[in-house]
């Protein structure tokens, strides 16, 4: 009589194999089709994290009357010139959307799952936010909130090392100056459903725009162990939202006098760093967030990078007047990697070693460099459909 060995066991097994064999084999029975899928997929997936294949990020170019966009992807560790044609990368996802891409529908990446926004407001497309993995070429229609409302800015949170499950989360700075300024709509892929709840957030954040939308972020979000990061887009806070517990809070930004406005902020091996130049631009500082999980972290610095040094090594950023900014942190080495809008190099912080990653061709320009660049991963994670599929 066959032996029926225990699932951790199992796993223990498949995981030793190649990810492709192991994903193939979960048409053996249903019992390997939820290990597979609900162990193996999001184990693989993590592995992958640590290892980034690549850049997402938007090129911009002249075009008469202005500038146009596309989409765009690098690869990474490879080292070449980067003019848009991307092996197909874009054209993989970009195929499964049921609309026209265009670089205001690419919102966020998060550990492999790619987010779309489509804004227009066309009966024929009932809905708003697609989430995409490459890797298993899928495209999942997310459902509208209800009440049905205008698409706001939105994030994707997945960790695959915490759960094979993602969430969407939409952004609503609220016009009126209430006690609550912004409100969460958080989507789960594993209830299928949407949840809302005000923002109360621990320090009362100073009033000094007088814009309806003071509260507003940088689009880009940090996820990081159950809570997204976002840099206040007026005033020098971060912001971080708990997505389980009503317990927001504003961080006040070690920079008050940066050469850069807002900075930027990424993740390594489960912490938080924030980076900016100095007020003479002269210096890129780096700061570790203490405590980030408590209600009063604080920030460390932990390096500082001289940019003389920097362009001493590359003559044509020099001569071109653009800066180095940080533009990406390694999620598993002490490897940060700084650009400008023209190039992105690889800046090992213990060896103090620089490498090119890649050049943009003449007449391209990384758009908004620090904002919108996202390294990517891929997910082996199979995305479950909801109300409506659109690829």
């Amino acid at each position: 009589m066959a032996v029926q060995l225990p699932d951790d066991m199992i796993v223990e097994i498949l995981c030793r194999l190649p990810v492709k064999v192991v994903m193939r084999l979960k048409v053996v029975s249903e019992a390997w089709h939820r290990l597979i899928s609900n162990v193996c997929a999001p184990l693989f997936s993590a592995a992958a994290a640590a290892h980034p294949s690549g850049f997402l990020f938007l090129c911009s170019f002249q075009i008469i009357g202005g500038l146009g966009y596309f989409a765009a992807y690098a690869s990474y560790p490879d080292v070449h010139d980067c003019v848009g044609q991307t092996d197909g990368f874009v054209d993989s996802y970009a195929c499964m959307l049921p609309f026209m891409l265009s670089s205001d529908h690419y919102f966020d990446c998060c550990n492999g799952l790619l987010l779309f926004v489509r804004r227009e407001q066309r009966e024929a497309l009932p809905h708003y936010y697609f989430v995409c993995n490459t890797t298993t070429r899928q495209c999942v229609a997310i459902p509208n909130p209800r009440p049905r409302t205008a698409p706001f800015a939105a994030a994707i949170a997945y960790d695959p090392a915490k759960s094979p499950h993602y969430k969407v989360v939409r952004f609503i700075y609220l016009e009126e100056k209430t006690s609550c300024p912004v409100k969460l709509d958080i989507f789960s892929s594993d209830t299928g459903k949407w949840v809302r709840r005000g923002v109360m957030l621990s320090t009362e954040l100073p009033h000094a725009a007088a814009d309806a939308d003071e509260y507003g972020c940088i689009r880009r979000s940090i996820y990081l162990d159950g809570m997204i990061y976002k840099l206040s887009f007026v005033v020098n806070y971060l912001i971080r939202f708990d997505l389980n517990a009503p317990s927001d809070v504003a961080i006040e930004l070690p920079h008050k006098n940066a050469a850069d406005r807002h900075g930027f902020i990424g993740m390594s091996r489960g912490s938080l760093y924030y980076s900016n130049q100095d007020e003479s631009g002269l210096m890129i500082s780096i700061w570790l967030l203490e405590d980030r999980c408590k209600r009063d972290p604080f920030w460390k610095l932990t390096h500082n990078i001289s940019v003389d040094s920097l362009t001493s090594k590359y003559p044509d950023v020099r001569n071109s007047g653009f800066h180095f900014h940080t533009y990406a942190i390694h999620p598993a080495s002490d490897i940060i990697f700084l650009g400008n809008p023209t190039m992105v190099i690889s800046y090992d912080l213990k060896s103090n070693k620089s490498e090119e990653v890649f050049t943009l061709s003449s007449g391209l320009q990384i758009s908004s460099g620090q904002h919108f660049v996202h390294l990517y991963s891929p997910c082996y994670a199979v995305l479950s459909n909801f109300d409506n599929n659109c690829g």
